[in-house]
């Protein structure tokens, strides 16, 4: 027990010493931060604004997303709720390892917003899995209509991380549709879930909380059935999801004319961050640290000059991660510890 104790301290503390160590390589190396403030009088702004303004409305067609597939069950779902909800999501997002809170936090806070845990479930889960079968298809799509940069610039090394980020996305969205259908599968999990959280100590009598929520789930299988028959519904978020991407997509795009450069297309770039988004999906650290740096560098320094990629990562990581964590954090208390130890007694 012991061993498992300070192994997950260790694991904490790495999750949060390696996201910070790479900020401050960047900040202290040559052509880092010092060199981004000294040329600061050269910035063209404007294209500064434009990418916190695209990261922005990242974070609204997501709140429109989720509003879309909750408002089909819940007439009562407002946009302000969903603003709320997203903006938790984000926040926890980016600061939990892969991502993996998220969700349920989100999940937390539309219970609190009296959304019935079922329709809740339902909608994050078709959320996410209209997400990743966008991206997946979004990203494979520019990269091939974009071949022979992506294949005349990139290691063998990068390429199998690319594919490896595809092949995991499609893993996902497989396991996420059987999720969603199967029901079996489904218990299987929740149960094995609520047994490892009791362990835990988290919650208690995990077979009763099993049994409260067989209904939720038919909730949750009927919810997914019906999305699939409102094609309206579901075309709606495809379309949004696509919007999503590309506001995401073309930042770096914005952040290379901040610089002053104009001679890349903006459909290379494109490329290029979904090249960066499939490589640094699945990094287990807050925020994909490393592999985030690391592919948007590799990819890149084609359109940056030396001089510049290393200021141009640090004002991409600090529109695209930190600057949602300084926007989304007055959002992340949802409840306090009673509360939330209440509400994982009552699921």
């Amino acid at each position: 027990m012991k061993n498992k104790l300070n192994g997950k301290i260790i694991f904490n503390i790495l999750t949060l010493i390696i996201p910070v160590a790479f900020i401050l390589y960047f900040l202290s190396s040559e052509n880092g931060l010092m060199d981004l403030i000294e040329n600061a009088n050269k910035f063209n702004w404007g294209w500064i604004v434009i990418a916190m303004v695209l990261q922005l409305l990242n974070v609204f067609v997501d709140s429109l997303i989720l509003l879309n597939l909750t408002f089909n069950y819940d007439n009562k779902y407002t946009l302000t709720k969903s603003l709320k909800a997203t903006a938790v999501g984000q926040f926890f997002t980016v600061i939990t390892p892969g991502g993996i809170g998220g969700q349920p936090m989100q999940l937390y806070c539309m219970k609190k917003q009296n959304v019935d845990t079922g329709i809740a479930s339902s909608s994050l889960v078709q959320k996410f899995l209209m997400y990743q079968t966008t991206i997946t298809f979004y990203s494979l799509i520019s990269m091939l209509l974009n071949l022979d940069i992506f294949s005349g610039n990139m290691s063998n090394a990068m390429i199998s991380l690319a594919a490896f980020g595809f092949i995991s996305h499609a893993l996902v969205i497989l396991f996420v549709f059987m999720f969603s259908f199967n029901k079996k599968l489904t218990s299987s999990i929740i149960n094995a879930c609520f047994k490892f959280l009791e362990k835990l100590k988290i919650i208690k009598n995990s077979t009763e909380k099993t049994d409260k929520i067989k209904n939720q789930l038919e909730y949750f299988y009927k919810s997914n059935k019906q999305l699939y028959k409102n094609k309206k519904s579901l075309l709606l978020t495809c379309v949004l999801t696509i919007f999503q991407l590309t506001f995401i997509f073309t930042i770096p795009y914005a952040i290379y004319r901040a610089f002053n450069f104009n001679g890349a297309k903006i459909f290379d770039m494109i490329t290029g961050q979904a090249f960066v988004t499939m490589v640094s999906s699945f990094m287990p650290l807050p925020g994909g640290s490393g592999a985030a740096e690391g592919s948007f560098y590799v990819f890149f320094q084609m359109f940056f000059t030396q001089n510049t990629i290393k200021s141009a990562i640090l004002v991409w990581r600090i529109i695209t991660y930190f600057l949602n964590i300084i926007i989304f954090a007055p959002f992340a208390k949802v409840g306090n510890i009673s509360e939330t130890t209440k509400t994982l007694e009552n699921i």
